[in-house]
Protein backbone atom coordinates (compact mmCIF):
# COMPACT_ATOMS: atom_id res chain seq x y z
CA UNK A 1 0.00 0.00 0.00
CA UNK A 2 1.18 3.14 -0.65
CA UNK A 3 2.26 5.68 2.51
CA UNK A 4 -0.32 7.75 1.45
CA UNK A 5 -3.49 5.11 1.70
CA UNK A 6 -1.70 3.82 4.88
CA UNK A 7 -1.46 7.55 6.50
CA UNK A 8 -5.54 8.29 5.40
CA UNK A 9 -5.85 4.66 6.99
CA UNK A 10 -4.05 6.00 10.02
CA UNK A 11 -6.13 9.25 10.53
CA UNK A 12 -9.62 7.26 10.04
CA UNK A 13 -8.99 5.24 12.70
CA UNK A 14 -7.88 7.90 14.98
CA UNK A 15 -10.88 9.87 14.21
CA UNK A 16 -12.88 7.01 15.34
CA UNK A 17 -10.84 6.23 18.47
CA UNK A 18 -10.57 9.78 19.06
CA UNK A 19 -11.86 8.63 22.97
CA UNK A 20 -8.56 6.83 23.41
CA UNK A 21 -6.84 9.00 21.28
CA UNK A 22 -3.84 11.61 23.98
CA UNK A 23 -5.75 14.94 24.68
CA UNK A 24 -8.98 13.16 24.68
CA UNK A 25 -11.21 13.97 27.54
CA UNK A 26 -10.81 10.47 29.25
CA UNK A 27 -8.38 11.00 31.78
CA UNK A 28 -10.89 13.87 33.25
CA UNK A 29 -14.49 11.67 33.04
CA UNK A 30 -15.93 9.67 35.60
CA UNK A 31 -17.13 6.47 35.32
CA UNK A 32 -21.24 5.54 35.00
CA UNK A 33 -21.96 2.81 36.97
CA UNK A 34 -25.61 0.71 37.79
CA UNK A 35 -24.91 -0.65 40.98
CA UNK A 36 -21.31 -2.45 40.90
CA UNK A 37 -20.89 -2.75 37.18
CA UNK A 38 -19.34 -0.16 34.69
CA UNK A 39 -21.95 0.78 31.91
CA UNK A 40 -20.49 4.09 30.25
CA UNK A 41 -18.43 7.29 30.74
CA UNK A 42 -19.90 10.97 32.07
CA UNK A 43 -18.10 13.67 30.54
CA UNK A 44 -18.02 17.40 32.20
CA UNK A 45 -20.54 18.90 30.58
CA UNK A 46 -22.92 15.81 31.20
CA UNK A 47 -22.00 16.08 35.21
CA UNK A 48 -22.78 19.87 35.61
CA UNK A 49 -26.37 18.44 34.11
CA UNK A 50 -26.76 15.38 36.65
CA UNK A 51 -25.55 16.85 38.95
CA UNK A 52 -29.10 18.65 39.03
CA UNK A 53 -30.87 15.26 39.65
CA UNK A 54 -29.41 14.04 42.73
CA UNK A 55 -31.95 11.24 43.39
CA UNK A 56 -31.15 9.32 40.60
CA UNK A 57 -27.25 9.93 40.42
CA UNK A 58 -24.97 9.64 43.18
CA UNK A 59 -22.26 11.40 42.51
CA UNK A 60 -19.14 10.27 44.10
CA UNK A 61 -14.92 11.23 43.25
CA UNK A 62 -14.65 9.05 40.67
CA UNK A 63 -17.98 8.05 39.45
CA UNK A 64 -21.59 8.35 39.11
CA UNK A 65 -24.07 5.49 40.49
CA UNK A 66 -27.34 5.28 39.68
CA UNK A 67 -29.71 5.74 43.23
CA UNK A 68 -29.78 2.60 45.03
CA UNK A 69 -33.68 2.50 45.27
CA UNK A 70 -33.58 2.39 41.16
CA UNK A 71 -33.27 -2.07 41.35
CA UNK A 72 -35.76 -2.64 38.22
CA UNK A 73 -35.40 -2.37 34.55
CA UNK A 74 -38.55 -0.69 34.74
CA UNK A 75 -37.93 1.87 37.21
CA UNK A 76 -34.41 2.80 36.09
CA UNK A 77 -35.61 3.33 32.37
CA UNK A 78 -38.35 5.88 33.54
CA UNK A 79 -36.05 7.47 35.89
CA UNK A 80 -33.47 8.26 33.06
CA UNK A 81 -36.00 8.95 30.73
CA UNK A 82 -37.65 11.38 32.75
CA UNK A 83 -34.20 13.14 33.51
CA UNK A 84 -33.52 13.47 29.56
CA UNK A 85 -36.58 14.60 28.96
CA UNK A 86 -36.62 17.44 31.34
CA UNK A 87 -32.69 18.30 29.95
CA UNK A 88 -34.19 18.47 26.77
CA UNK A 89 -36.78 21.04 27.85
CA UNK A 90 -34.30 22.69 29.00
CA UNK A 91 -32.17 22.22 26.12
CA UNK A 92 -28.89 21.77 28.05
CA UNK A 93 -27.49 19.15 26.10
CA UNK A 94 -26.97 19.37 22.02
CA UNK A 95 -27.09 15.63 21.43
CA UNK A 96 -31.03 15.66 22.80
CA UNK A 97 -32.05 17.97 19.67
CA UNK A 98 -31.57 15.09 17.72
CA UNK A 99 -34.66 12.97 19.99
CA UNK A 100 -35.32 10.28 18.02
CA UNK A 101 -38.28 8.66 20.48
CA UNK A 102 -36.10 5.33 19.91
CA UNK A 103 -34.92 3.00 22.80
CA UNK A 104 -32.02 1.43 22.61
CA UNK A 105 -30.52 -1.37 25.75
CA UNK A 106 -28.36 -0.61 27.96
CA UNK A 107 -26.26 -3.54 29.17
CA UNK A 108 -22.85 -4.23 30.53
CA UNK A 109 -22.13 -6.55 27.41
CA UNK A 110 -23.90 -7.58 24.37
CA UNK A 111 -24.79 -10.79 26.12
CA UNK A 112 -26.13 -9.05 29.46
CA UNK A 113 -29.20 -9.23 30.54
CA UNK A 114 -30.48 -5.43 29.72
CA UNK A 115 -30.23 -2.91 32.96
CA UNK A 116 -32.46 -0.50 31.22
CA UNK A 117 -33.53 1.37 27.98
CA UNK A 118 -32.56 4.89 27.08
CA UNK A 119 -33.62 7.20 24.22
CA UNK A 120 -31.29 6.80 21.68
CA UNK A 121 -29.69 10.44 21.85
CA UNK A 122 -29.33 10.41 24.95
CA UNK A 123 -26.82 7.38 25.11
CA UNK A 124 -23.93 9.64 24.46
CA UNK A 125 -24.89 11.46 27.39
CA UNK A 126 -23.57 8.57 29.28
CA UNK A 127 -21.13 7.38 27.44
CA UNK A 128 -23.02 3.99 26.82
CA UNK A 129 -22.45 1.35 24.34
CA UNK A 130 -24.76 1.52 21.25
CA UNK A 131 -24.71 -1.31 18.30
CA UNK A 132 -25.68 -1.52 15.08
CA UNK A 133 -26.11 -3.87 11.87
CA UNK A 134 -24.32 -2.96 8.18
CA UNK A 135 -24.07 -4.84 5.13
CA UNK A 136 -20.85 -4.55 2.61
CA UNK A 137 -23.12 -5.47 -0.37
CA UNK A 138 -21.20 -6.42 -3.65
CA UNK A 139 -21.05 -8.22 -7.03
CA UNK A 140 -18.25 -10.35 -8.68
CA UNK A 141 -18.60 -9.15 -12.77
CA UNK A 142 -18.21 -11.99 -15.04
CA UNK A 143 -14.28 -11.06 -15.56
CA UNK A 144 -13.55 -11.43 -12.17
CA UNK A 145 -13.62 -7.60 -10.70
CA UNK A 146 -15.12 -7.10 -7.78
CA UNK A 147 -17.43 -4.09 -6.86
CA UNK A 148 -19.58 -2.41 -4.16
CA UNK A 149 -22.33 -0.73 -3.55
CA UNK A 150 -22.01 2.46 -1.46
CA UNK A 151 -25.02 4.69 -0.68
CA UNK A 152 -24.84 8.63 -0.63
CA UNK A 153 -26.60 10.25 2.28
CA UNK A 154 -29.17 12.46 1.98
CA UNK A 155 -28.26 16.75 2.46
CA UNK A 156 -31.07 16.38 4.91
CA UNK A 157 -29.81 13.78 7.27
CA UNK A 158 -29.02 14.54 10.54
CA UNK A 159 -25.59 13.38 10.77
CA UNK A 160 -23.04 12.94 7.54
CA UNK A 161 -25.53 14.79 5.16
CA UNK A 162 -24.08 13.91 1.89
CA UNK A 163 -21.48 11.40 2.77
CA UNK A 164 -20.72 7.60 1.60
CA UNK A 165 -22.57 4.79 3.45
CA UNK A 166 -22.95 1.22 3.24
CA UNK A 167 -25.59 -0.11 1.33
CA UNK A 168 -27.94 -0.98 4.48
CA UNK A 169 -27.27 0.08 7.95
CA UNK A 170 -29.44 0.97 11.00
CA UNK A 171 -29.12 1.40 14.63
CA UNK A 172 -30.18 -2.10 16.50
CA UNK A 173 -33.31 -1.18 18.83
CA UNK A 174 -34.66 -2.56 21.89
CA UNK A 175 -36.28 -4.90 20.06
CA UNK A 176 -34.51 -6.08 17.22
CA UNK A 177 -31.90 -8.74 17.23
CA UNK A 178 -28.77 -8.03 14.85
CA UNK A 179 -29.73 -9.82 11.81
CA UNK A 180 -33.53 -8.54 12.10
CA UNK A 181 -32.41 -5.17 12.46
CA UNK A 182 -30.06 -6.03 8.99
CA UNK A 183 -32.86 -7.69 6.69
CA UNK A 184 -34.87 -4.74 7.98
CA UNK A 185 -32.66 -1.86 6.48
CA UNK A 186 -31.98 -3.94 3.68
CA UNK A 187 -35.58 -3.43 2.94
CA UNK A 188 -35.92 0.15 3.88
CA UNK A 189 -33.14 1.74 2.45
CA UNK A 190 -31.88 -0.29 -0.46
CA UNK A 191 -35.24 -2.18 -1.40
CA UNK A 192 -33.38 -5.44 -1.43
CA UNK A 193 -35.80 -8.74 -1.86
CA UNK A 194 -36.56 -11.72 0.31
CA UNK A 195 -35.27 -13.91 -1.89
CA UNK A 196 -31.98 -12.11 -2.40
CA UNK A 197 -31.61 -12.03 1.27
CA UNK A 198 -32.69 -15.71 2.38
CA UNK A 199 -29.28 -18.22 2.73
CA UNK A 200 -27.48 -15.59 0.86
CA UNK A 201 -27.12 -12.95 3.65
CA UNK A 202 -23.77 -13.89 5.77
CA UNK A 203 -23.19 -12.68 9.63
CA UNK A 204 -19.10 -11.96 9.41
CA UNK A 205 -18.00 -10.95 12.29
CA UNK A 206 -18.45 -7.23 14.34
CA UNK A 207 -16.29 -3.82 14.59
CA UNK A 208 -16.37 -1.60 17.68
CA UNK A 209 -14.35 1.62 18.54
CA UNK A 210 -15.36 4.83 20.48
CA UNK A 211 -14.83 8.33 19.58
CA UNK A 212 -16.09 11.99 21.49
CA UNK A 213 -17.80 14.64 19.14
CA UNK A 214 -19.66 17.72 20.64
CA UNK A 215 -22.69 15.43 21.27
CA UNK A 216 -20.79 13.05 23.46
CA UNK A 217 -19.03 9.79 24.11
CA UNK A 218 -19.47 7.31 21.64
CA UNK A 219 -18.33 3.47 22.36
CA UNK A 220 -20.44 1.73 19.49
CA UNK A 221 -20.71 -1.97 17.94
CA UNK A 222 -21.25 -2.66 14.76
CA UNK A 223 -22.53 -6.35 13.72
CA UNK A 224 -21.41 -6.57 10.16
CA UNK A 225 -22.70 -8.40 7.21
CA UNK A 226 -21.50 -9.51 3.66
CA UNK A 227 -23.70 -9.99 1.14
CA UNK A 228 -23.33 -11.00 -2.80
CA UNK A 229 -25.72 -9.48 -5.21
CA UNK A 230 -26.41 -10.72 -8.55
CA UNK A 231 -25.20 -8.11 -11.41
CA UNK A 232 -28.76 -7.48 -12.81
CA UNK A 233 -29.40 -5.90 -9.15
CA UNK A 234 -29.77 -2.11 -8.61
CA UNK A 235 -30.92 -1.09 -5.33
CA UNK A 236 -33.55 1.72 -4.76
CA UNK A 237 -34.10 3.77 -1.21
CA UNK A 238 -37.61 3.77 0.29
CA UNK A 239 -36.83 5.93 3.35
CA UNK A 240 -35.51 8.77 1.86
CA UNK A 241 -32.17 8.34 3.89
CA UNK A 242 -30.13 7.60 0.71
CA UNK A 243 -29.51 10.44 -2.02
CA UNK A 244 -28.67 7.71 -4.47
CA UNK A 245 -26.40 4.56 -4.69
CA UNK A 246 -23.28 4.01 -7.18
CA UNK A 247 -21.48 0.84 -7.83
CA UNK A 248 -17.68 1.53 -6.96
CA UNK A 249 -14.35 -0.49 -7.89
CA UNK A 250 -12.28 -1.81 -5.10
CA UNK A 251 -9.83 1.02 -6.21
CA UNK A 252 -12.33 3.66 -5.87
CA UNK A 253 -13.83 2.51 -2.68
CA UNK A 254 -10.28 2.74 -1.38
CA UNK A 255 -9.23 6.34 -2.79
CA UNK A 256 -13.07 7.61 -0.75
CA UNK A 257 -12.42 6.46 2.28
CA UNK A 258 -8.92 7.97 2.79
CA UNK A 259 -9.89 11.13 0.84
CA UNK A 260 -12.99 11.02 4.16
CA UNK A 261 -15.54 10.92 1.53
CA UNK A 262 -17.66 7.90 3.69
CA UNK A 263 -19.11 8.60 7.06
CA UNK A 264 -16.41 7.70 9.42
CA UNK A 265 -17.63 4.38 11.15
CA UNK A 266 -18.85 2.91 7.63
CA UNK A 267 -15.88 3.60 6.08
CA UNK A 268 -14.56 1.59 9.09
CA UNK A 269 -16.78 -1.64 8.35
CA UNK A 270 -15.33 -1.54 4.26
CA UNK A 271 -12.39 -1.48 5.57
CA UNK A 272 -13.28 -4.93 7.61
CA UNK A 273 -14.24 -5.94 4.35
CA UNK A 274 -11.25 -5.34 2.51
CA UNK A 275 -8.91 -7.11 5.07
CA UNK A 276 -11.06 -10.10 5.29
CA UNK A 277 -11.22 -10.48 1.53
CA UNK A 278 -7.30 -9.88 1.16
CA UNK A 279 -7.68 -6.22 -0.21
CA UNK A 280 -5.41 -5.53 2.09
CA UNK A 281 -3.33 -7.99 3.40
CA UNK A 282 -0.06 -7.99 5.91
CA UNK A 283 2.64 -7.81 2.74
CA UNK A 284 1.24 -4.95 1.41
CA UNK A 285 0.15 -3.02 4.60
CA UNK A 286 2.76 -2.65 7.28
CA UNK A 287 0.50 -0.93 10.29
CA UNK A 288 -1.32 -4.68 9.24
CA UNK A 289 -1.78 -5.68 13.05
CA UNK A 290 -2.41 -2.01 14.24
CA UNK A 291 -5.52 -1.49 11.97
CA UNK A 292 -6.88 -4.86 12.96
CA UNK A 293 -6.54 -3.78 16.96
CA UNK A 294 -8.09 -0.29 16.54
CA UNK A 295 -11.21 -2.15 14.31
CA UNK A 296 -11.69 -3.90 17.88
CA UNK A 297 -11.14 -1.62 20.56
CA UNK A 298 -12.94 -1.91 23.89
CA UNK A 299 -15.83 0.55 24.99
CA UNK A 300 -14.53 1.03 28.74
Amino acid sequence: MSDIWSLGIQRLLARVNSFHQAGSSKSKCKSFLCGTQQIGWIREDAANQLRQYPKVFIEHADRFVLADHLNTYENRTEAVANVLKDMRVKDCLKTLRGWRDELYLVKTAYNSSPLFAIERSGASVFGIRKYGSHLNGYVIDTDGTWRMWVGKRSSTKQTFPGMYDNLAAGGLSHDLTPTACMIKECDEEANISKDLIDGKLKAVGAISYCYEDDDGIHPEGEFVYDLQLPITFTPNNSDAEMEKFQLMTIPEVKEAIIKDDFKPNCATVVLDFLIRHGFVTPEEESNYFDILSQLHMPGQ
